[in-house]
């Protein structure tokens, strides 16, 4: 470039784009749901499935915040996507040569002994976070280990919006109350009307058509408190967590806001 026409570039401040034009800048991508603090460096020895691993001091350390599908064992086959849930974390973690930074949170272990984290790649990236995004993982919040559960119910959304993965399964799909056979099982997404709110010593009930209702214990219902479960008589509600049959009729034990949303 001639002098007078650099001259002329840097007057009309336009070098910075030409410059910007050869040499673009590389836009990092911000983390997902990134740490608020870190309590323990570790390595991982082994990952056996998609939400659960084993360290290198031979901790087993289950997901906080997620559920991916089950491998095969005792006789039952591998559910849809799970060799890819646990390929996927596997490859997460040999992309951080498997090194990660631990955070607990409330609650250390659950009932088989195993510890409970959020795991995170050196650039901070959850990667409970990252397989919600993937759509091989749905999200799990069971109290008192909320911590970051918001950040990873919208990342969920965003995969569910966006139809990833598990979200094109059969079991996924959002199922009328009123549709479900008898029979049903396991992870469920339910819409219907609230026809009753039943109410005992120990538990709120929201009554839906088709002998379906979720249970709401009532030490966890001040984390509902912005949905007001008590005033949803005749409004439609969406429910996702895992059906049980108690005395015929089909059940839902709700933990967390994260498992229900108000449609109209």
């Amino acid at each position: 470039m001639q002098p007078t026409l650099l001259l002329k570039a840097l007057i009309a401040g336009r070098l910075f784009y030409w410059l910007l034009f050869l040499f673009p800048l590389t836009a990092q991508a911000a983390p997902l749901c990134p740490p608020n603090h870190i309590d323990e460096q570790v390595k991982v020895r082994y990952v056996h499935d998609g939400d659960t691993l084993i360290l290198s001091n031979g901790e087993k350390v289950r997901l906080i915040g997620i559920n991916t599908p089950e491998l095969a064992r005792k006789g039952r086959p591998n559910q849809p996507l799970a060799i890819q849930a646990r390929d996927r974390l596997r490859q997460l973690v040999a992309s951080s040569n498997n090194q990660l930074s631990l955070k607990l949170d409330a609650e250390k272990r659950d009932r088989y002994g195993r510890l409970l984290a959020h795991l995170y790649s050196p650039d901070g990236n959850s990667l409970s976070a990252q397989l919600l995004e993937d759509g091989l993982a749905t999200l799990l919040a069971v109290p008192p280990n909320l911590d970051g559960l918001g950040c990873y119910s919208r990342i969920e959304k965003q995969a569910r919006h966006a139809r990833k993965p598990i979200w094109q399964l059969d079991r996924f799909q959002i199922i009328r109350s009123r549709n479900l056979h008898r029979n049903s099982r396991g992870y469920h997404r339910i819409s219907g009307k609230v026809v009753r709110i039943g109410e005992g010593r120990r538990n709120l009930w929201l009554n839906l058509p088709g002998n379906v209702a979720f249970r709401i214990e009532k030490k966890e219902l001040p984390l509902f408190k912005t949905l007001k479960p008590r005033e949803l008589v005749g409004k439609t509600i969406l429910a996702s967590g895992f059906l049980y049959q108690h005395k015929g009729a089909l059940r839902m034990r709700l933990r967390t806001p994260y498992a229900l949303e108000v449609l109209d």
